[in-house]
């Protein structure tokens, strides 16, 4: 199978984001620039893809030195038994023997095992690449009940763990990331860039929202209008909130996204149970709970209800933050279902392999040194 190494890729079809960029320059093998390539597109460099096995070449020289010297030995050893002609006519094998060629096949043989082992590889050529995929926005719910303890170690932390674990799985898919509370923006477009993407999710905290309440229709009409409407079939919002205290006009967000054919994967992030809402200060100390203007604790619950209607009516799949943290596994079985569609073509070098001749080489030699072993034996005359 020809071995892949990146080069700088040249896009084809898809949106150029600063993450594509990105991605290509951690890949790409700036080698391409130094080779100069034939009429035919190819080169010629050679390289091993292997190179650390070569030490084992080494060795090689000091095995071939202890046959010789063994070879000597063994020579003025069978002079002092008498005549070797002689004695050769009744030994099954040839008394002196020949070590030093019996070292040199087994030399040879190793050296070009080593080589082949080392996986030489000589000849490149460019070859498309097509990498497939879904557009994925994740809106995290900001608002204050996200503060609330009854998932561990707080709402807005679970929604960041998974959002975390959804980037760390993706393959090819761009990301974006959508914020909101009582209005919602994008806070990072769609991109591959996955480590930008990470960096700015563990940022977030529910002092980043703009607005006070939640309102579920604001990430819906904001993934809506970041989406290109072409590429719907392929796209989808991953909606992490508790789904409490909605605002705005949500049935007509929900009809509009539905029209257009965006899947909405809803994770409900709380309990039933519910509860209160922890206030700190500026240094993260936690001072109390928030309270009504009744001064009564506020006990902050999930709503499934409002959560499950919007990814029933979008064709989408409703999930529950739970103990055992398997929402992400259960949303990305669901995306792999999802239709795939071509983001862009990449050019890489394909490296020819060219094992096979020092195998082969390898693989000679040391019949040859069988050949000599069974030579050497002898029938008693």
């Amino acid at each position: 199978m020809p071995a892949v190494s990146g080069t700088k890729g040249t896009n084809t079809k898809g949106t150029n984001t600063k993450g594509t960029n990105s991605m290509l320059s951690a890949i790409c093998n700036r080698r391409l620039h130094q080779q100069h390539y034939n009429s035919n597109g190819e080169t010629r460099t050679m390289r091993f893809l292997h190179p650390e096995l070569l030490f084992l070449l080494i060795i090689l020289p000091i095995l071939y030195i202890f046959f010789l010297i063994a070879h000597r030995r063994k020579g003025k050893h069978a002079e002092k038994l008498g005549n070797l002609q002689t004695l050769n006519r009744f030994s099954r094998r040839n008394i002196a023997g020949n070590l030093k060629n019996e070292g040199l096949f087994i030399c040879l043989s190793l050296l070009f095992l080593i080589l082949a082992l080392s996986q030489p590889q000589a000849g490149t050529r460019l070859e498309s690449v097509a990498i497939t995929g879904s557009d994925v926005y994740i809106a995290i719910d900001l608002s204050q009940s996200m503060k609330a303890e009854d998932v561990s170690p707080s709402r807005l932390e679970r929604a960041r763990i998974d959002a975390l674990d959804i980037i760390n799985s993706l393959d090819g898919d761009r990301a974006g990331l959508i914020l909101f509370a009582g209005d919602a923006f994008v806070q990072c477009p769609l991109t591959i860039d996955y480590d930008a993407l990470t960096g700015i999710i563990k940022a977030i905290g529910t002092d980043t929202a703009v607005a006070s309440g939640t309102d579920l229709s604001a990430p819906l009409e904001v993934a809506m209008k970041s989406l290109n409407p072409r590429e719907d079939t392929y796209s989808l919002l991953v909606l992490m909130t508790d789904g409490e205290g909605t605002a705005g006009d949500l049935d007509k967000a929900i009809r509009e996204i539905r029209r257009r054919g965006i899947k909405v994967f809803s994770i409900g992030i709380g309990t039933k149970k519910g509860s209160p809402i922890p206030i700190f200060d500026e240094k993260g100390t936690r001072t109390g709970y928030k309270k009504d203007k009744y001064e009564k604790v506020v006990i902050s619950s999930l709503d499934e209800t409002v959560l499950k209607s919007i990814a029933d009516t979008t064709g989408g799949y409703y999930f529950r933050a739970g103990k055992s943290f398997n929402e992400v596994t259960k949303l990305l079985s669901a995306l792999e279902t999802m239709k795939k569609r071509e983001i862009e073509t990449n050019k890489y070098t394909v490296y020819e392999e060219r094992f096979q001749i020092p195998l082969a080489l390898g693989i000679l030699f040391l019949f040859l040194y069988i050949f000599t072993q069974v030579r050497a034996r002898r029938n008693v005359t």
